[in-house]
């Protein structure tokens, strides 16, 4: 009965031990790990899913994690503070142009604004908006590689001139840099990429996003090893 004691103690000791590890790997902010979901960052990390999405405006859902990447786990009123102190400079700023140069027309004031008309378009992308072009759309060739293979990424509908990161992952997990490349000045992109020899999961999704995680385009997800 009293060896069955130690042992159940020790078990829970190391048990206490594995998640106080676990959660030191948890500050302000947490690096995503190969198959993390929002849900398993937020178990790790004692916290909850909504305060991770809150905290990271530009992830949508698990498959804008990046393997190797950072979460913040700062609530949202030390950033609203900052974006407030942000906005009210550039507005001032905006203001004194305004009253001293009176423009004739949208494209003029924003033309004297170069940040608000980058947010403008930054703002457009994330909202799948491409300058007008047809929607984004990411194809392989072939459809369905296997492990190991090189696959040529096409792409059309992307913004233009712009460098772009190519993913790949589990479809609703978080994604893994496999290169880097740029869209043409038409918004196109066509790169041959070589896949890893040991793909996670039973299906393989990738994606064509920009650096900074504004937008992503994603080709037909395919089964692993068929």
């Amino acid at each position: 009965m009293r060896a069955s004691g130690i042992a159940l103690s020790a078990a829970l000791l190391a048990a206490g031990t594995s998640a106080a590890a676990a959660q030191q790997d948890c500050g302000r902010q947490v690096e995503v790990r190969p198959g993390d979901t929002i849900s398993a960052i937020a178990s790790r990390c004692n916290v909850s899913e909504g305060l991770i999405l809150r905290a990271n405006p530009r992830i949508d859902g698990s498959a804008d994690l990046r393997v190797g990447g950072t979460v913040s786990l700062v609530g949202p009123m030390d950033k609203l503070k900052s974006m407030a102190s942000n906005a009210g400079q550039e507005l001032s700023q905006a203001a004194d142009n305004v009253g001293s140069k009176v423009k004739s027309s949208v494209q003029g004031f924003l033309n004297d604004n170069p940040q608000l008309q980058s947010n403008i378009r930054d703002l457009g992308s994330s909202l799948g908006l491409s300058d007008g072009q047809q929607p984004a759309e990411v194809t392989l060739d072939p459809a369905s590689p296997q492990p190991g293979a090189t696959v040529t990424v096409s792409a059309t509908g992307l913004p233009k001139d712009q460098p772009v990161v190519i993913g790949g992952g589990s479809p609703g997990a978080a994604f893994a840099k496999l290169d880097a490349a740029r869209t043409t000045p038409e918004g196109t992109l066509q790169a041959a990429i070589k896949l890893p020899e040991t793909l996670e999961g039973d299906r393989y999704q990738i994606s064509v996003r920009s650096e900074d995680g504004s937008w992503k385009a994603e080709a037909p997800a395919f089964s692993v090893g068929q």
